[in-house]
């Protein structure tokens, strides 16, 4: 998955996979994570992108929205506050109009205004001064994705006319810094860029981007191939990932690296994202955990980027639509049922088989349905690259740091509970 956000953990009862769940028969159940689409539309073609019907320009309705929040607040699952992402498509191609109604709508709700974090995630070509105003008036997180320098964002991240996007995306950041929005940037790594650390690294200090996410290109949705799907990709991802957290830490870490932070806090930390019983927190893996709905009111839990898509196996990823059904109707569901049952017999086989299982939870469920055809299924390219690598630098540079020459095993090779 391509968000920025990490959410505090949440306690589920483990007790067997609790297919009816309900207000009634649940210990604690808190929802982490809101994804709504206003609109699948984006205003750019990122020929990367796994959305599938992104020219679509069809407008989610208040009556859709209004009977989202309800069934969000009805079910008790509010606990902690919840990260609503508005995503899947390109959220500022619908206009300020339509969210400040949106807004009144959700904050209609109690406590709403406490309970509920707004964040945009944004190509940034739409940014202006009015979206800055409305912005930082109620608080909105903004993640943008910009992949580097003009050439390399313009590789991939092109208009419907084959035109690079760059300046516009790069005027969006400007407008955000002068306004003086937190921001962070979230970054694809693909062909043109997983060979140029030092470039990719310069730009981010020259541009005075603090806060960057590296995402992997991934096999999703309508991207049914990686442009780093060749021999010795994944050492050249490595070396990409190295050499950045070497130039990063030879400069003081003035950058944020998403990776980086959570390889760190998972070493230094260990159970810091984890339930009571000892279990990885995965809001991907856990059934309502995230809650994703598009447009039209159809929703689904799991991995955003399952939303909408078409299978074979399973007919469907849209579990109900909250016009008709409440989130734990969907757990009656067949299908969700059956990706439930996959997902968790491929997290156990990871926790069989995986020496970094206590630091992931078993991986994003949709690399592992894209990538190896099945839920039911061990790891990936996306966790190796994003958990498994990262977590690999940091240990390396603290063992050498405290003069540790005897590798020690993440996980396997530690007595449990014991700090690194």
């Amino acid at each position: 998955m391509n968000e920025q956000l990490i959410t505090e953990p949440r306690v589920i009862s483990r007790s067997g996979a609790p297919l009816n769940l309900s207000k009634e028969n649940i210990e604690q159940l808190y929802l982490g994570l809101l994804v709504i689409q206003p609109s699948p539309f984006c205003n750019i073609n990122c020929d990367y992108c796994y959305l599938p019907d992104r020219t679509n320009t069809t407008r989610m309705d208040f009556d859709v929205l209004r009977k989202t929040m309800d069934r969000v607040f009805d079910s008790g699952m509010v606990g902690p506050p919840v990260t609503l992402l508005w995503h899947a498509g390109e959220p500022l191609a619908v206009p300020i109009k339509w969210y400040a109604e949106a807004f009144e709508i959700i904050n209609s709700y109690p406590n709403a205004d406490k309970l509920i974090v707004h964040s945009f995630q944004t190509n940034g070509t739409l940014v202006n001064d009015q979206w800055c105003d409305f912005i930082n008036e109620h608080g909105i997180e903004v993640g943008i994705s910009i992949d580097g320098p003009e050439h390399v964002h313009d590789h991939h991240r092109k208009t419907r006319k084959g035109e690079g996007t760059f300046e516009k995306t790069m005027r969006g950041l400007e407008i955000l810094q002068r306004n003086k929005v937190p921001h962070g940037v979230v970054s694809v790594v693909s062909d043109i860029s997983v060979d140029n650390p030092d470039e990719i690294y310069d730009f981010y200090r020259e541009n005075n981007i603090t806060g960057v996410g590296l995402n992997i290109e991934e096999v999703e949705g309508a991207n049914e191939s990686s442009s780093l799907d060749d021999i010795g990709g994944e050492d050249r991802i490595y070396r990409f990932l190295k050499q950045f957290y070497l130039r990063n830490k030879a400069d003081g870490y003035p950058l944020r690296v998403r990776e980086f932070d959570a390889a760190r806090q998972n070493i230094l930390e260990p159970g810091w994202s984890h339930t009571p019983d000892g279990t990885y927190y995965n809001l991907e893996a856990d059934p309502l955990g995230m809650i994703n709905v598009d447009c039209f009111g159809n929703f689904s839990s799991f991995s955003p980027e399952l939303l909408g898509q078409p299978t074979e196996k399973y007919g469907t990823f849209n579990f109900g639509n909250v016009l008709k059904q409440s989130l734990f109707d969907a757990t009656k569901n067949d299908a969700f049922k059956q990706v439930l049952a996959d997902i968790e017999s491929g997290n156990r086989k990871c926790a069989e088989s995986c020496e970094f299982w206590q630091y992931c939870g078993g991986s994003s469920p949709s690399n592992k349905y894209y990538e190896n055809g099945t839920f039911d299924s061990t790891e990936t390219r996306q966790c190796r690259a994003t958990v498994q690598m990262p977590l690999r630098i940091v240990l390396d540079d603290m063992e050498d740091e405290l003069g540790i020459t005897q590798k020690v095993s993440p996980v396997t090779d530690r007595p449990e509970g014991a700090a690194v």
